[in-house]
């Protein structure tokens, strides 16, 4: 499946200055396993060393939170819009 994934201008740097890309896969995991031949480093930002979805960032499918859904491996259908957008906290 093909998807979109928009990122905020803050992290464009992990698509080297760009806020948008096209990705492959049949999974919010698939697609950043695909984004990472091309952008190496990406997952590292993305996904910790246990396999799971870094604390500091929300992942959206077409605005629903993967986390209310089946986290990395939420289905991906062609035209989705993937967007990452990182935690922000206050005080």
């Amino acid at each position: 499946m093909s998807a979109t994934l928009i990122l905020p201008g803050s992290l464009s740097k992990w698509l080297n200055g760009k806020n948008e890309t096209q990705c492959q896969g049949n999974t919010v995991s698939e697609c950043i396993d695909h984004l990472e031949k091309e952008y190496p480093g990406l997952k590292d930002k993305v996904i910790n060393k246990n396999g799971d979805l870094n604390n500091d960032i929300f992942i959206f499918i077409n605005g629903d939170n993967i986390q209310s859904l089946e986290q990395l491996d939420t289905k991906i259908k062609d035209g989705d819009e993937i967007g990452i957008i990182p935690f922000a906290a206050g005080g």
